[in-house]
C-alpha cells in the first residue's frame, strides 16, 4: 500500500517539476544555446543527442536527412555517429536549408551532402531522392529523417507529408522543437511542430509516437515528436 501511494505522489509531482526544469533550462541563455560539437554550434539538448546516438547505433542508417542545417553542428554530429557504425564511409548525411550558412559550408566531410533550397520544393525533393537512389537506400540500409527548419505548423505539415515517404519501415521521423507554443516553452510562438505532429499521426497510420525513447530521461526538446514508421 505504501508503494502504491508513493507511485501516485511521484506521478503527481513529476510532470510539473519536469516542465519547470524544462522551462528554466530552455530559457537559459548560457545553457544549450552555447553548445558546440567539434567547434560547430549545435543547438541541441545533450539528452536528445544521446537519444540520437542510441537510435543511430541501433538502426545503422544508410542515410540521415535533416531539414534545417543552421550552423552545421548536427551534420558533424550525425556524421561522427555514422563513423562508429559504418567505417566504410558509405552512409551519408543529407542536409537541406533554404540558405546555407558560412559555418555549414565549412563542414568538410565526405559523408555530408548539403542542398540549398526550400525543403518542400519539388526541385529540392528531387535532389534528395537522387542521392538516396544512388545510395540504394531501403535496399542497403534504412533512412532516418529529422525535421528542423521553419517551425510554423503549416510548413512542418508540408515537410511531414513530403519527407515521411523517405523513411524506412522500422526507422524514425523526428520532428524537432515540439516543445514550442507552451509544450511547455515559448507560449507566444503560435501553432508549430507539436500541432503539426498531432494532425499528422491522426491521418497517417504508418507512424506512431515512440515516447519511451525520451520519457525515461524525463524530457526532450522534441517530446512527442519521435515518430516510428511501423508499416
Amino acid at each position: 500500500m505504501l508503494s502504491f501511494f508513493k507511485n501516485i505522489i511521484t506521478w503527481m509531482i513529476r510532470k510539473p517539476v519536469t516542465n519547470l526544469f524544462h522551462y528554466l533550462y530552455y530559457s537559459s541563455a548560457n545553457s544549450w544555446p552555447k553548445n558546440t560539437y567539434r567547434g560547430f554550434v549545435i543547438h541541441q539538448n545533450p539528452i536528445d543527442l544521446q537519444t540520437y546516438h542510441e537510435l543511430i547505433f541501433n538502426l545503422r542508417p544508410k542515410a540521415i536527412i535533416q531539414t534545417g542545417v543552421f550552423q552545421g553542428g548536427s551534420m558533424v554530429f550525425f556524421s561522427s555517429m555514422l563513423d562508429f557504425v559504418d567505417p566504410t564511409g558509405t552512409s551519408k548525411v543529407i542536409g537541406v536549408d533554404i540558405v546555407l550558412s558560412e559555418s555549414a559550408l565549412r563542414v568538410n566531410n565526405n559523408r555530408v551532402h548539403l542542398i540549398e533550397g526550400d525543403s518542400t520544393c519539388s526541385v529540392t525533393l528531387g535532389k534528395v531522392k537522387k542521392i538516396l537512389d544512388e545510395l540504394e537506400c531501403g535496399v542497403d540500409g534504412p533512412v532516418m529523417v529529422i525535421l528542423d527548419s521553419d517551425h510554423s505548423q503549416s510548413h512542418v505539415q508540408k515537410e511531414l507529408v513530403a519527407y515521411s515517404e523517405f523513411v524506412s519501415i522500422g526507422s524514425y521521423l523526428v520532428v524537432e522543437d515540439t516543445n514550442l507554443n507552451g509544450w511547455p516553452v515559448n507560449w507566444r510562438f503560435g501553432p508549430g511542430p507539436h500541432e503539426a505532429v498531432v494532425n499528422f499521426i491522426k491521418n497517417d497510420k504508418r507512424f506512431l509516437q515512440d515516447n519511451h525513447l525520451w520519457e525515461r530521461n524525463f524530457f526532450s526538446f522534441h517530446q512527442y515528436g519521435w515518430l516510428k514508421r511501423i508499416k
